[in-house]
């Protein structure tokens, strides 16, 4: 294929906003795509190709005509080329490793560069040569906007959404260097920078002698930062809302205009670097400006479209009117005319994004934003001033000024550009391409001279291919998915997203029309394709249908029939061979859920002429779907997925590869496979090509068949020859960035490629042959032109039609809305209904918006129902007497007994719907259930996670104690297991201070031993009392933990923990103190809840007791058991009793089973046990049903009245019957009185029962409440336990803050040193390069007074008289004046509005002097000037020396002025050094303060006291306490006092109640003497009774019997003995049992105690012995063999010495005895001698 040769740009259409700038007078300059646009005002129009890979930034020298835009590749490179003839000036490499972000010119030769990701440098460059001069690091800044200073380019402004950066360039000869000045920017509501109001509100008191220390350090040190994220922590946190800088502009007095996203103008001083707020946008005034903009965009727009309902900005009403009003299309479309746009007064407030564009003239600031209005503001020193508004109508991205600085073009985001002359009041448009995504284009048949492209928002467009001219265009009014136009008509096809296919003539290019709107899907149609001859256009959409459309305006684009398909169509492929009508259709679909995947089916069929001539015989229903034989349709599937079809000749097709990204050839079988997925139904690729690098694209087939196109999203087109698919010919005409290349389309004779993409670009392409090239493509000319005779008859026919269709509209579409039954139609059913009239339910008529597809289903609906009308009509009334005999039915049900009664559902003749609706119903209920099994499944998990983390992983499990008669609760102390990292954490530290303590003690014994013991005997008695104890006072310890078992010796005193090693085992010690102090609360906690248990259940059989005494005693009491509650047993919440669910429990269907056979057996046990149980009667009969007789029971029992008491009257007894009755009322009485005493027992066992209850429960209550004392008082330790450990921590805490820190200051003064070395670096190369320029610079000096000195010499030849006229002639210079440069682009002229016309750049004052000079100097030079008599050539060689002598002065100024950059750069390098060198003696002083609050806060330490609590009895006057007159006593004085006012008001007291008691005697006296004369009445009384009472014989005997008194008194003695003795005995054996338990347990304490101290011996020995072992190995490793004997020797020796020690020993202790013995005789002693 590259045999024929390259394709090359013809044009490009598609501006999207972007820089748009002026490169002489009248010349834009933009990026399109892959290429770059030069605009001029007139409409001429030139493309420059990339030469890279693609056009990244691009930047604009006006001044010099130069263009730079760098490419969009990998190490890219930035291109430089010159205007207009596009010559490369320079190639810049190396300057980025992925991106560049920003490029940017100079008003001189500079150029800077800012490189994206991973790099972010900013470089500066000379574009002329490519040299690079310096980089910056722009610390991962993404900056939006980057400008040279334009009168001095050593000045660069850099801004981003959060930064606002300035740097300055420094020259010294040929090194530069920049340097950042660094701006605060201010915040959104005026507030400045660098004070936070929260520092001095967290500012305290700074640290005395009496308080904590404290130390000021920064956050980032609190934070733990050092380095670049210690420097940035301040700004990082700091979280306050600040502008964001989205332009600038500079000034001439070197200020910057910086405009914000919200629609603040900030004003930066260029030489204090200090930010000024302009202007202000509060927020009533962005209320204000968004309704303005609202009120503007409603008054700009037009009326909503019947179909689109879109709405037009300004721009795009002035395009329609300029467009349209002369052809006058559309005449139902209301355009707006100019004289209704808003007027704007000066005062127009500017809004949110207004500032997004800034541009300065001389007579003010114009800016511009997402607002699309231009404002023209006048900026004063402090405020800002509007001047003017003119709306645009759309939002505004680029603004620029020509070179002459009297046109201003305005780019929007919209695709449009309008050119502002300053001396008009209107902008006038440049051109409008109405940018958006372009989503179909097409060539119009014949030729390739015209296309037509269809926008996403319904725009359609019409080019002129060669011309590259906007024809016209026509807004549907709709969102456009596709676009074809017909390969023989003139006539374009789109299809719309709501499913519409419309038909636009464009027969007449500048007025094309809609003629024709089908609606055919339900979905976006988004494929269209024809046949190679026009006839038959296919559709498609994502609804499963492709329709079959006549392409003939002669047939009505009638809808033949439409092929059912699976899946999303994903494109549609045509192949009609030459001379033969029939087409092959080509498919592809994607049947899975991953549509981006591609296609992976494949259904091709065949749509022949002698088919469509009768299609209604190949039609498989009404509705018009043609039969898959008639059509030969055939379903295949894809081995991998593929992207895109092309068919041509011989059943080959291409498409790519989605794995590969490779174009794969495929031929297509014409047999069916033998299964849907068996093996023969999936294609391979039989040949594979290299095509894209990225997944996804298009295949297009040229329409001669010859040449194959694929477009990828990788932005490349590429086209090959069927013949030659190695080869290929390649474009980029797109962006891959952007999504690449989105359609592709080819001219039928093949001259012209278009392509669009998805960046809304729209390129065309032409051929440049080589020299065979032409030969070679003819054979598509050729077919063009044989396509075009054949159907030239046909096609004027057609045109003819077309020519007679009048124009669509909504109003002539013949609308087909839903026949919704009438109120009379209503009723009349009814009626009919009520009359039992057998009615037909009418056909529902299509809608408005009803598919063509819906329409032929009811058709199809409409023909059933005639073709079975009758067969209808008795189905209809068979039903109407089903149904009247069923309503009988039921009426009849209603009145039968209840019992009798149908349920509503046996009435259901429906039984198949029935069972669905039920089936429905239990699937809706198996998934609602399934959700809630979910659910619960979810929640038991967590409530499984949350049980296993607070209760299950708990080594004692949280619960409460609650007293019986109060309120009172105590809780224990949930702990959990100690994890084996704290347990190793704390034999550790164990360890570690055990060592450490035995190392201290063995070092006090050597210190010891060294030294004499000196004081008093008594002191040091003292002394080793107060070590014996072992424990450190508790005021001093700061704790009471050993008094509650958190007692450990390893503690650290509090005046010891120095080092962070002693203070991280002291935590560690604290910590097991307290698991210990809770774990001995936790015992005792445990025994009293054993109590309760005990109590409780001691309580429980009382309370039966009494319940069963209640029951006998026939009381209404109510008495109930203790049980434990809910916090007591919490693991109850755990369990779920069947009470506490109060809904229905579900049982599935095995469960209910299960539980009927489990009552049915437990029914079948009762029925035994009912029957015949000879044991339970026996017991019946025989003991009355009881095994044990109760005195209760007997108590109950009545005595039985005599049977003659009812028979005979009493005068009829005899004696037997009296003594019967007698001893019947006996009986009586006797049973009487035994319940009454009964009755006295059991009342008195009740009171005796309560009042234990009652005792035991307060006796636990008040057990209770010492453990609850016990409780404050164990957290009272555990707190002060845990405030030591807080201490501690925070302590650790601040010296990890000192370190961080210290490591900061150590950090910056090593990074001090290294700069300031770097900087003493440069300050010795600045000053060799000064020296060195220094002395050149007084060569060219000296040489240059020689050169005044030489002039006579020069001219020695000259006579004297001419000598001096010429000496004085040499020494003329011109005159200094206004140098004015006359160029092209004057831009310098003080008349025009360029506000650096005053103050240009110092190079262009060079250029302009340099010019001026020049002029001048010929002038001088000129013939007219010369003396008389002097030679001419004596005037030439004159004026040569007088250029070389001026030439050697401007040198030697040029060369002063670079000697003063040099010196005043190294001024500069020298105030950085000492700069530098101050910077660091301030880090080290830092450095030394902040060691020595360390070493004083690792001295002084906190420590916490224990003392008791006092009272202030002073009272407060003022709100600070005055305690000049105050004492401080001790709280025992107080208390002593206190104690002698109580004890005497205790004396008081004591007579008080004296006096009362002897008061209260003498009453007491009284009552006793009245209580005694009543008892003498009453005995009195009595003993006339007795006087008057009758002894009968029973008395009597009853006195006599005397002995029945006594033996009864004796029982009751002897039994109250024995139960004496059995208690004594009792006693006796529990006191013992309790002696020898004591016994026990000391014992076992003792043994405890001694196995302790083994354990502390066992570890110290085994320590020793380690220690042994290891010194032995490594002794033993450290020996040599060969050394063995000499160690032999050696022990030898020492064992001779040892023996030889003894020896001498035993002779001395003998030599001592004798002479003691010696000392005893001469000096006898009384002693006694014990034996």
């Amino acid at each position: 294929m590259d045999s024929i040769g390259t394709l090359e740009i013809g044009w490009t259409k598609g501006y999207n906003g972007s820089q748009a700038n002026y490169i002489d007078k009248s010349t834009l300059c933009f990026a399109c795509g892959n290429n770059i646009v030069f605009l001029k005002e007139d409409g001429t129009e030139q493309i420059f190709p990339c030469p890279g890979e693609g056009v990244g930034p691009l930047a604009i020298h006006g001044i010099n005509k130069v263009f730079a835009f760098a490419e969009v590749a990998i190490q890219p490179k930035v291109f430089v080329f010159s205007y207009p003839d596009f010559q490369l000036v320079s190639q810049i490499k190396d300057g980025a490793k992925l991106e560049f972000l920003n490029v940017v010119f100079s008003t001189s030769n500079f150029m800077a560069t800012v490189s994206g990701v991973p790099e972010f440098e900013l470089i500066l460059w000379r574009y002329e040569t490519g040299e690079r001069l310096c980089s910056a690091n722009l610390s991962n800044v993404t900056p939006n906007s980057i400008s040279f200073n334009p009168a001095n380019w050593r000045q660069i402004c850099v801004t981003a959404s959060d930064t606002l950066m300035v740097w300055n360039t420094e020259q010294c000869n040929t090194l530069h260097q920049v340097k950042k000045s660094g701006v605060g920017l201010p915040l959104e509501d005026g507030g400045q920078v660098g004070f936070d109001e929260t520092e001095e509100a967290n500012l305290g008191r700074s640290s005395t002698r009496m308080s904590r220390m404290t130390i000021v350090l920064p956050k980032a040190a609190v934070a733990g930062l050092v380095g670049e994220l210690a420097e940035q922590f301040d700004e990082t946190m700091d979280d306050r809302a600040k502008v964001k800088p989205i332009s600038h502009v500079w000034t001439p007095t070197g200020d910057i205009l910086i405009g914000c996203q919200g629609g603040q103008l900030l004003r930066l001083n260029g030489e204090t670097y200090k930010v000024k707020l302009l202007r202000q946008a509060t927020e009533t005034e962005l209320k204000k400006g968004k309704d303005t903009k609202l009120g503007r965009k409603e008054s700009t727009s037009i009326l909503k479209d019947k179909e689109g309902g879109r709405r037009e900005s300004l721009t795009t009403l002035r395009r329609e009117s300029l467009t349209k009003t002369d052809a006058g299309l559309h005449k139902q479309v209301s355009i707006m005319s100019d004289n209704v746009l808003p007027e704007v007064s000066s005062s127009t407030i500017i809004s949110d994004c207004s500032a997004r564009c800034l541009v300065l003239h001389k007579s003010g600031l114009f800016l511009g934003g997402e607002s699309g209005t231009l404002h023209h503001v006048e900026v004063l020193s402090d405020t800002w001033r509007s001047v003017d508004s003119i709306i645009i109508g759309d939002p505004l991205t680029s603004m620029t000024l020509n070179t002459q600085f009297d046109h201003l073009a305005i780019g929007s985001s919209r695709g449009t550009v309008n050119i502002f002359e300053l001396d008009k009041a209107e902008p006038q448009l440049l051109f409008d391409t109405h940018y958006g995504n372009i989503v179909g284009m097409d060539f119009l048949a014949p030729g390739s001279s015209h296309c037509v492209t269809i926008r996403e928002n319904g725009e359609l467009q019409i080019w002129n291919v060669e011309s590259s001219k906007l024809v016209s265009s026509l807004p549907i009014g709709l969102q456009a998915t596709s676009l074809v136009c017909s390969p023989m008509l003139h006539l374009a096809f789109i299809g719309a997203a709501s499913g519409y296919l419309y038909v636009v003539d464009v027969n007449n290019l500048n007025e094309p029309r809609v003629i024709h709107r089908e609606h055919l899907h339900r979905g976006p149609l988004k494929h269209l394709r024809f046949d190679g001859n026009g006839h038959w256009l296919f559709t498609a959409s994502n609804d499963g249908a492709v329709f079959v459309v006549s392409g003939k305006p002669s047939k009505k684009f009638e809808i033949i029939g439409y092929v059912s398909m699976e899946g999303d169509i994903q494109d549609i492929a045509t192949y009609t061979p030459q001379k033969i009508k029939d087409t092959k259709v080509v498919v592809i679909s994607n049947t899975s859920d991953e549509k981006r995947q591609g296609a992976n089916r494949l259904i091709h069929f065949n749509i022949t002429d002698a088919m469509m001539k009768d299609p209604e015989l190949h039609y498989a229903t009404l509705k018009n779907d043609f039969k898959d034989e008639s059509i030969h349709k055939l379903i295949f599937n894809f081995s991998t997925p593929v992207y895109g079809c092309a068919v041509t000749a011989g059943n080959v097709m291409y498409s790519i590869a989605q794995n590969t990204k490779k174009l794969g050839k495929i031929i297509l079988p014409n047999e069916a496979p033998k299964k849907e997925f068996s093996k023969d139904s999936y294609l391979h690729p039989v040949e594979e090509y290299p095509a894209h690098q990225l997944p996804g694209g298009k295949v297009v087939m040229s329409p001669h068949h010859k040449w194959v196109v694929t477009a990828g999203m990788d932005g490349k087109v590429h086209i090959r020859s069927v013949g030659a698919m190695d080869r290929s010919v390649d474009v980029s005409p797109h962006d891959y960035r952007f999504g690449g290349v989105a359609q592709v389309a080819i001219s039928r004779d093949g001259q012209a490629l278009l392509t669009t993409g998805f960046d809304g670009v729209l390129a065309s392409f032409g051929w440049n042959y080589t020299a065979t090239g032409s030969s070679k493509a003819k054979s598509a000319v050729e077919a063009a032109r044989a396509h075009h005779a054949s159907h030239l008859a046909e096609q004027q026919m057609e045109d003819g039609v077309v020519g007679e269709t009048p124009e669509w509209s909504l109003a002539l579409s013949i609308p087909r809305v839903n026949a919704s039954p009438s109120k009379e139609e209503t009723e009349e059913l009814e009626k009919k209904t009520s009359d039992e009239v057998v009615f037909t339910t009418p056909t529902p008529t299509p809608g408005a918006e009803s598919t063509w597809l819906e329409t032929k289903e009811l058709f199809a609906i409409r023909e059933e129902d005639k073709q079975y009308a009758e067969v209808k009509k008795v189905l209809r009334t068979e039903i109407r007497d089903m149904r009247k005999n069923l309503q009988t039915m039921m009426e009849d049900n209603q009145t039968v007994q209840d019992i009798e009664k149908l349920g509503q559902h046996e009435f259901d003749l429906d039984i198949d719907e029935q069972t669905r609706l039920q089936a429905m119903a239990e699937q809706e209920v198996a998934r609602i259930r399934e959700e809630i099994e979910f659910e619960d499944l979810a929640k038991m998990y967590v409530t499984e996670m949350i049980k296993q983390e607070c209760w299950d992983n708990m080594l004692v499990k949280g619960r409460s104690l609650v007293a019986f008669g109060t309120s009172l609760e105590v809780a224990n102390y949930p702990m959990r297991e100690r994890s084996p990292e704290e347990m190793e954490a704390l034999q550790i530290a164990t360890v570690r201070r055990e060592v450490e303590m035995e190392e201290l003690t063995k070092r006090r014994s050597l210190t010891e031993i060294s030294q004499k013991p000196s004081g008093t005997e008594e002191e040091m008695n003292e002394t080793d009392d107060v070590e014996g104890e072992g424990h450190e006072n508790p005021a001093t310890s700061g704790s009471l933990g050993c008094k509650y078992g958190g007692i450990n010796p390893l503690f650290y005193s509090q005046f010891e923990l120095h080092t962070r090693e002693q203070k991280l085992i002291q935590i560690t010690l604290l910590e097991d103190a307290i698991y210990k102090i809770k774990q001995m609360f936790n015992k005792e906690f445990d025994e009293v809840y054993k109590k309760k248990m005990q109590e409780i259940n001691r309580i429980n059989d009382r309370a039966k007791r009494i319940r069963k005494i209640i029951e006998d005693l026939h009381l209404e009491d109510k008495i109930n058991d203790r049980d434990m509650t809910i916090l007591e047993k919490p693991e109850r919440l755990l369990t779920v009793d069947d009470s506490e669910v109060k809904v229905e429990k579900y049982y599935t269907p095995e469960q209910k089973k299960k539980l009927e056979e489990e009552e049915k057996k437990e029914a079948e046990r009762l029925a035994r046990e009912k029957g015949d149980n000879v044991r339970e009667r026996a017991l019946d009969h025989m003991m009355g049903g009881v095994l044990e007789i109760r005195k209760e029971d007997e108590l109950k029992k009545d005595i039985l009245v005599p049977l003659f008491m009812n028979t005979k009257p009493e005068s009829d007894w005899s004696e037997e019957d009296k003594k019967m009755v007698q001893d019947y009322e006996k009986k009586v009485q006797q049973l009487h009185e035994e319940r009454e005493k009964y009755k006295k027992q059991l009342e008195t066992e009740l009171k005796k029962l309560q009042g234990m209850i009652e005792d035991t429960e307060m006796s636990f209550d008040d057990q209770l409440k010492q453990l609850f004392l016990k409780k404050v008082k164990t957290e009272m330790v555990v707190y002060q336990e845990e405030l030591k450990m807080l201490r501690l921590q925070y302590s650790l805490l601040i010296e990890e803050e000192l370190e961080t820190r210290e490591k900061e200051l150590n950090r910056l003064v090593e990074h001090k040193r290294e700069m300031k070395v770097l900087a003493a670096r440069a300050v010795g190369e600045s000053k060799k390069n000064v020296d060195a320029f220094r002395e050149a610079y007084d060569i060219m000096v000296a040489e240059d007074k020689v050169m005044d000195k030489g002039f006579k010499r020069e001219f020695h030849d000259v006579p004297a008289v001419q000598a001096d006229q010429l000496y004085r002639l040499f020494r003329k210079r011109p005159r200094a004046g206004k140098a004015h440069l006359r160029t092209e682009t004057p831009i310098y002229d003080s008349k025009s509005g360029n506000p650096f016309s005053e103050r240009p750049s110092t190079a262009r004052q060079n250029l302009m002097s340099q010019t001026f000079f020049k002029n001048a100097l010929a002038e001088l030079d000129k013939e007219s000037n010369m003396p008389e008599g002097v030679e001419i050539y004596v005037w030439e060689r004159m004026c040569k020396y007088r250029q070389q002598k001026i030439e050697s002065e401007q040198s030697v100024k040029q060369k002063a002025l670079i000697l003063a950059d040099m010196n005043a750069f190294l001024q500069k390098r020298q105030e950085e050094e000492d700069t530098l060198k101050r910077e660091i003696n301030d880090i080290e002083m830092a450095l030394a303060e902040l060691q020595e609050d360390k070493f004083r806060f690792v001295c002084n330490l906190e420590v916490q006291l224990l003392l008791k609590q006092g009272q202030v009895e002073v009272d407060p006057v003022n709100w600070i306490h005055d305690f000049i007159d105050s004492i401080l006593v001790h709280r025992q004085v107080v208390e002593d006092l206190n104690g002698k006012i109580k004890e005497l008001g205790q004396i008081k007291i004591a007579s008080m109640v004296e006096s009362k008691d002897f008061h209260k005697g003498i009453i007491q006296l009284e009552w006793e003497h009245k209580k005694n004369l009543m008892q003498l009445e009453d005995l009195q009384k009595k003993m006339r009774d007795i006087n008057m009472m009758k002894v009968t014989r029973q008395i009597q005997g009853y006195l006599n019997k005397e002995e029945h008194d006594g033996k009864k008194a004796q029982e009751i003695s002897t039994l109250e003995q024995t139960l004496l003795m059995q208690k004594s005995h009792h006693e006796k054996n529990v006191e013992e049992q309790k002696r020898i338990l004591k016994e026990l347990k000391k014992t076992i304490k003792q043994k405890k105690e001694e196995n302790k101290f083994l354990d502390q011996d066992l570890e110290s020995i085994n320590v020793s012995v380690n220690e042994r072992q290891h010194i032995s190995d490594v002794n033993a490793e450290k020996m040599l063999e060969s050394t063995a004997e000499k160690r032999y020797q050696d022990i030898v020796q020492r064992r001779k010495l040892v023996d030889l020690a003894k020896a001498q020993a035993q002779e001395v202790a003998v030599l001592r005895a004798e002479v003691e013995r010696l000392r005893m005789r001469t000096f006898p002693a009384l002693v006694q001698v014990e034996h």
